[in-house]
């Protein structure tokens, strides 16, 4: 996904060129971590393992998709459009923070293995309208997901409690139909005279929240990059195409490739 140059040259004023950098990695880090197809070699003892794999690549997928609806709103003019996608890479980064704080308790022992499995079911699975599939679990509260990101930040760096939540809150604020959403479609000016917006006005670069899109962006691919190699490292994962992994004996031998 690539930024026109003239919304290139308008955010390299703000930073000299690292939000820039920061895109193109992050698409490079999807590419990298990307699974064309995963090929069943033998059922499990243990699904953890299979499952949380298959909700990381679809989650995966979801983040990238709403990444590019991002920078289409930078390259359409479209402030709004940018906001409730980062409203919700927000909600989908903290997803994927919440399957890593189940999956650590899990590893520790502080959370027994039916209590996670029913947490990945209702992250892979749930649904708020039971009315076409009643037998559906309820899924995870958007709140927790939001604030398992700020109990990653301050299990991890000692970030004050709160901050993660703080900034998803104003960017709600702005994907809500009240006051901070309505401040694009006009200004008052002078002797209190309504100007009303139109087609023709270029929105200033600071309207996208390019900070926020920035934070993040690091915290998915950190959070992904840690869950990945713990469940690959600690799991059954039943599948040719991740051999990378040290607890799986394959028929040909422990820890190698089936496809060797």
């Amino acid at each position: 996904m690539q930024l026109k140059k003239s919304v290139q040259d308008k955010i390299k004023h703000i930073d000299n060129g690292k939000y820039i950098v920061e895109i193109k990695e992050l698409f490079k880090f999807f590419d990298d971590n990307f699974i064309k197809k995963l090929t069943p070699h033998e059922r499990p003892g243990n699904m953890i393992g299979q499952n949380c794999i298959v909700l990381l690549q679809t989650n995966l997928f979801r983040i990238k998709l709403l990444c590019k609806g991002y920078l289409e709103g930078l390259n359409k003019n479209i402030p709004v459009l940018s906001t409730l996608s980062l409203r919700a890479l927000y909600e989908t980064t903290g997803s994927l923070a919440f399957l890593h704080k189940k999956y650590n308790q899990y590893k520790n022992g502080t959370l027994p293995h039916d209590q996670f499995d029913d947490s990945l079911r209702r992250l892979y699975l749930g649904i708020k309208d039971k009315r076409g599939v009643p037998e559906a679990p309820d899924p995870i509260n958007v709140m927790s997901l939001i604030d398992a990101v700020d109990y990653y930040l301050k299990s991890k760096y000692n970030v004050r409690e709160g901050e993660f939540r703080a900034s998803y809150d104003d960017l709600s604020e702005r994907c809500h139909p009240n006051s901070f959403s309505y401040f694009l479609g006009h200004k008052i000016g002078e002797n209190y005279v309504v100007k009303f917006s139109d087609d023709n006005l270029i929105h200033e670069v600071e309207e996208y929240n390019l900070e926020y899109f920035s934070i993040t962006a690091r915290l998915y691919k950190e959070i992904y990059g840690e869950l990945r190699r713990q469940i690959e490292e600690h799991e059954e994962i039943p599948y040719k195409e991740l051999h990378h992994f040290k607890n799986y004996t394959w028929e040909s031998g422990p820890n190698k490739s089936p496809n060797v």
